[in-house]
């Protein structure tokens, strides 16, 4: 059984081994449960079942993308209300310091946003990509600048380490990227934007391979006022192009 904490409502899930159910229940801070359901939902298809005709009740059973499922509902509303009640007051104040207020920051991991997508084991909120984009578009009603570093920490950052990171890299950097570290995602040159391709930052490997030394420049760094970790992209083997 896991806790998450979305604003001033906690949500606890409770997971059934072998089982496809969920249940909710959530409380406000006073430790009163508003509410709790079970979900069985889910929005992947894969490949078999949408070319598999004789399966028309699985099939049905799935639901559209443009139908959000009672969790995804309730960890909108949540952002919504946090963001309303925490980030709106502090908006104005921000801007005109051009500078994100750190117990703000520390405000969106103790609320699970910086975690959306990790699994519960490195401390995650071990949601769906969908309640991840939810949860951006409601910071981005209130503050788009506050939504950006939400943005590129969980769907460019923890994404990357969770889909092609080893072992040791997800023990070491999941956990503390769901809980208390901002990352930065270091993409852009001077010469190359979207165009990763023509990237010139290189990655030469020691002797003994044991590290990489990083040489180039990088520019409109996102996220680098704050981060605690870098995200640089670089070749490691130029003569390869595209593929080094």
């Amino acid at each position: 059984m896991a806790t998450i904490n979305f604003g001033r409502v906690a949500m606890r899930r409770l997971l059934a081994p072998n089982a496809s159910t969920r249940t909710l229940s959530f409380r406000v801070a006073d430790g009163t449960t508003t509410s709790a359901f079970a979900s069985t939902t889910s929005r992947s298809f894969s490949s078999s079942v949408l070319h598999d005709h004789s399966d028309h009740d699985e099939l049905e059973r799935r639901m559209p993308l443009t139908k959000f499922t009672e969790d995804e509902e309730m960890v909108r509303d949540a952002a919504r209300m946090w963001a309303n009640q925490e980030l709106k007051p502090l908006v104005r104040e921000m801007d005109n310091e051009c500078k994100t207020r750190p117990e703000l920051i520390q405000g969106l991991f103790d609320n699970g946003f910086m975690g959306m997508e990790i699994p519960e084991e490195y401390h995650g909120s071990g949601m769906n990509f969908t309640s991840a984009c939810l949860v951006v578009e409601e910071l981005s009603r209130v503050d788009p600048s506050v939504s950006i570093l939400v943005d590129i920490h969980n769907t460019l950052t923890n994404n990357a380490v969770r889909f092609w990171g080893s072992e040791q890299l997800k023990e070491k950097w999941l956990p503390r990227l769901a809980t208390n570290c901002v990352s930065s995602f270091a993409l852009s040159e001077a010469g190359s934007g979207t165009d990763a391709f023509a990237m010139k930052t290189t990655a030469t490997p020691s002797d003994d391979g044991s590290y990489y030394t990083l040489n180039g420049e990088k520019l409109w760094i996102s996220n680098s006022k704050e981060a605690g970790v870098f995200l640089v992209f670089a070749n490691a083997n130029p003569a390869l192009k595209h593929r080094g």
